[in-house]
């Protein structure tokens, strides 16, 4: 089964908006073993959704769309889907019900009339249950043309639980080709390096294709094939090649492997931030469970409050500078008193684009790491934006404070 993506809407031609959900769908695709082919973005206009299709089924024997399946006047793309296919549109009863219930329960006011256009279902085609917007999602299988589209709404928050209830079971029943993939998370070593060790593991076996999604919080590795135990085996033999990297249990980033180490050692974690600006904090607090680790965090980002707060001395801070190890070092160890906590985490750097010096340049950073009473402190010095280099950070604190973890369990 060929498929393509095909994200329909103005705004994410102009910029406007970030396209997560081709991220979205690309990422679930790949766990089933299902790659797309292509994918493209088209404005909500007849002609070029109808150019899209025509490109796309060149290519596909599926396309998965997003967007334009709400009410207004731009909404376009279910009636030039229906078109593509010689197909009539009627109003689903149910669907129309499910509007109006929605529309009264939030207290709107009076429906206007165009709202019901989200009930015009093609004829012949499934409907796919939208549990938390109005616009249905659609699916049209055409014997005739030997092609099926999927119709999913724009909005991430409606289209990815659509994408993993319906649309994911769907395309797993009906693939005739029975692929099998298994998928580890891991932390602390570059994407070049994961497949200098992983590919020839990988290549050694026919009929194996192997796949990495590198992101600066963690390297995804996909092995895929149709003999199961085969994959088993080579993912078996990958995992030992790169155990001092892969994260443990069922953590999927850095943050949950931290909350998993630490939650079965009952240890819990302070954090003081600078650069970062509580984003490791956020981090943490992204994963469920996290209250049974996390106690607190400090983001101080004047020298005053460091020293109000965590206890940073005066003469440190004059001596060294707040982008020190030594400021670092007496951050965490503030920290970690402050939140009466085993292990911390403190970060302070340049961000930039501006602050930075000859001695201390953009993208300088100190973190240190404190457990069971040791304090770890390491300087990194990180290229790219503002955002790149606090990310950056964010994933090399964690990922310290995890190696700090696991050497002390060793």
């Amino acid at each position: 089964m060929k498929i393509s993506i095909l994200s329909i809407g103005d705004e994410l031609l102009r910029g406007s908006t970030t396209n997560t959900n081709l991220a979205a769908i690309g990422r679930e695709l790949g766990a089933i073993a299902l790659f797309p082919v292509m994918e493209m973005a088209a404005k909500d206009a007849k002609d070029d959704i109808l150019d899209a299709l025509g490109i796309l089924f060149e290519r596909s024997d599926l396309i998965i769309s997003t967007g334009g399946l709400g009410p207004t006047s731009d909404d376009v793309t279910k009636n030039v889907v229906a078109e593509y296919f010689g197909l009539n549109l009627h109003e689903d009863a149910k669907i129309a019900d499910r509007i109006r219930t929605f529309w009264s329960a939030r207290r709107f006011g009076k429906m206007p009339e165009n709202v019901l256009n989200q009930a015009l279902v093609p004829d012949g085609a499934k409907v796919i249950e939208n549990k938390t917007g109005t616009a249905p999602g659609l699916i049209i299988e055409s014997r005739k043309l030997k092609k099926t589209i999927i119709m999913l709404p724009g909005p991430p928050h409606e289209m990815y639980p659509m994408l993993m209830e319906s649309v994911i079971p769907y395309l797993s029943s009906t693939s005739k080709e029975k692929l099998y993939t298994e998928i580890i998370y891991l932390s602390g070593i570059p994407e070049s390096c994961v497949e200098q060790k992983a590919a020839p593991i990988a290549s050694s076996a026919p009929g194996l294709s192997i796949a990495y999604c590198a992101s600066p919080e963690s390297i995804k590795v996909f092995l895929s094939g149709r003999d199961m135990a085969l994959v088993a085996k080579k993912m078996n033999l990958i995992k030992k090649e790169l155990g001092e990297f892969l994260l443990s249990g069922d953590a999927k980033t850095i943050a949950e492997e931290i909350i998993f180490l630490l939650s079965k050692r009952k240890i819990m974690l302070g954090i003081a931030e600078s650069c970062t600006g509580g984003m490791i904090a956020s981090a943490i607090t992204d994963v469920p469970g996290s209250s049974d680790v996390f106690s607190g965090s400090a983001v101080v980002y004047s020298n005053a409050w460091k020293m109000k707060i965590l206890g940073v001395k005066k003469g440190t801070l004059e001596k060294y500078g707040a982008v020190s190890g030594q400021c670092a070092k007496e951050m965490v160890e503030g920290a970690c008193k402050k939140f009466n906590t085993a292990s911390g985490i403190s970060v302070t750097g340049i961000a930039g684009p501006a602050g930075g010096t000859v001695e201390k340049p953009v993208g300088l950073v100190f973190i240190a790491t404190r457990y069971e009473g040791k304090t770890v402190v390491e300087q990194y010095n990180f290229p790219g934006t503002r955002d790149m280099v606090r990310r950056r950070a964010v994933s090399s604190a964690l990922n310290q404070l995890r190696k700090q973890i696991i050497s002390c369990s060793a």
